[in-house]
């Protein structure tokens, strides 16, 4: 039995304060392969790197994990330079968004690390804790491990990914783990009740958007997890751990191949007492009336929408394949059924002009939206524009950790960065100091840790 670590990286500007689902995941898959597994979600706990050297020391851990951001590198770096220091024979596995990106330069970017994962985990995880429990692995055995990365004498291997049809074989997060009681803020901010636990029905985006990476780290199949398997899940949150609010993290729940609107029905016969939002983001093309009725009787009070331009130029540009008149209709539709709606708009995109963003503006100014984010537009590791940004001589390699969508320097629309802050500024100040947006903003303001939360984003996005 191996003593097994699951830990985001050891970053004290880290706000989010929400349960992982992926090391989740994670963390469930090496119980039942018997090794003892403990979760670090919240790595502002230790006041200095000095006090987290020390833990780590102290612990000796055969196995540590953590989970990879692109905008985290340098963090990450210093993390895993610690580690090492700290803990010598310790194997080292990354894996997350810049492993899923960039698999060819992890080992470049973290010399520390002796594995990667890509992408979906929990198989790739399985093979390797059993090639690690037996014996020193063999290339050949390595070679066999889905989305493994790997040393091949002097070159960096990455193995096929191998995604995983049945959702529900995929044993239900580590719960105890990380108590949805012990965490605060969700990453966006919006909540009603406490606590949250994040789910998610399906994996997989078949859309191929320019901009997301969406299909490096899920595939572009949607595969779904059975409503029965939902249904237990959702009864052991709510009974087991007092869970008052779900969060979809999907990439759209409410796609329709996905499960969506039969968990909704059982949630409303079965009188399960539950608020529940979708932070992530829905395709507006797939709400109907009928759907939006039934997400509001079953409990669903706010959805995030990606709308991302007002102008058909740029939509077709990034593939968005979401007619501006659908917006409408659908923004409509879900606020005539009383739920609140939330417009994720980016401003910066390549090639586009200060009149096209003003599009966005008015655009986002004229829906019934009870929300909006005005993103600076940042190429991410893993997406069809960065490959061709960086083919193009346009991005630097070296400044992958600034991608971002608080603080990247975007020059790369007809904008320059300056003015494009001055523009996401007003966007901002124009959308939510207007009287009938105002009392849907200080709604979710409903704790002092949501209010610092808010504050700050606030800050970072508007004033500084």
């Amino acid at each position: 039995m191996m003593q097994i670590l699951l830990a985001l990286p050891y970053d004290p500007s880290y706000r989010h304060d929400s349960p992982d689902l992926g090391l989740g995941y994670l963390a469930a898959v090496a119980q039942q392969e018997g090794h003892d597994v403990e979760l670090l979600l919240q790595p502002r706990r230790f006041a200095s790197h000095a006090d987290f050297t020390k833990w780590i020391q102290e612990r000796q851990f055969d196995l540590i994990g953590v989970k990879v951001f692109s905008c985290q590198i340098k963090v990450t770096q210093k993390m895993l330079a610690l580690i090492r220091q700290a803990s010598p024979k310790t194997t080292i596995v990354l894996g997350g968004p810049q492993v899923s990106a960039d698999p060819k330069r992890t080992f470049e970017l973290f010399p520390e690390a002796d594995y990667g994962l890509q992408a979906e985990g929990e198989r790739g995880l399985r093979k390797l804790l059993r090639l690690l429990n037996a014996d020193t692995p063999q290339p050949q055995d390595l070679a066999r491990v889905p989305g493994l990365v790997w040393r091949r004498n002097e070159d960096t291997a990455a193995n096929p990914q191998q995604w995983i049809r049945d959702l529900d074989s995929i044993p239900f997060p580590a719960w105890e783990l990380m108590h949805p009681a012990d965490f605060g803020t969700p990453f966006n901010g919006y909540s009603r009740r406490h606590p949250i636990a994040p789910m998610v029905l399906t994996r997989g985006c078949p859309h191929r958007c320019t901009f997301c990476g969406a299909g490096v780290m899920n595939g572009h199949a949607i595969r779904s997890r059975s409503a029965d398997n939902i249904m237990e899940e959702l009864r052991m949150l709510t009974s087991d751990y007092g869970v008052r609010e779900i969060q979809f993290y999907d990439s759209n729940c409410a796609h329709r191949r996905g499960p969506l609107r039969e968990v909704l029905q059982r949630i409303i016969a079965e009188e399960i007492d539950i608020t529940w939002c979708a932070p992530n983001g829905i395709r507006l093309d797939s709400v109907d009336a009928d759907l939006a009725r039934l997400m509001k009787r079953s409990g669903c009070f706010q959805v995030n929408v990606g709308i991302e331009s007002g102008s058909r130029r740029i939509l077709r540009q990034i593939s968005k394949s979401l007619s501006l008149d659908i917006v409408k209709d659908r923004v409509w539709t879900l606020r005539e059924a009383g739920i609140e709606v939330v417009g994720l708009f980016m401003l910066g995109l390549p090639s586009e002009t200060e009149a096209e963003m003003r599009q966005t503006i008015s655009l986002a100014m004229e829906l019934p939206l009870t929300g909006a984010s005005f993103s600076i537009y940042c190429p991410l590791p893993g997406t069809e524009d960065y490959e061709r940004l960086m083919a193009e001589g346009r991005l630097a390699i070296d400044d992958v950790d600034a991608f971002d969508f608080v603080s990247y320097e975007n020059n790369l629309s007809e904008v320059p960065a300056a003015r494009l802050r001055t523009l996401q500024r007003q966007a901002y100040l124009r959308f939510h100091l207007r009287p009938r947006i105002l009392p849907y903003f200080l709604r979710n303001l409903n704790s002092w840790k949501k209010a610092l939360y808010v504050a700050s984003s606030a800050y970072q996005k508007v004033l500084d």
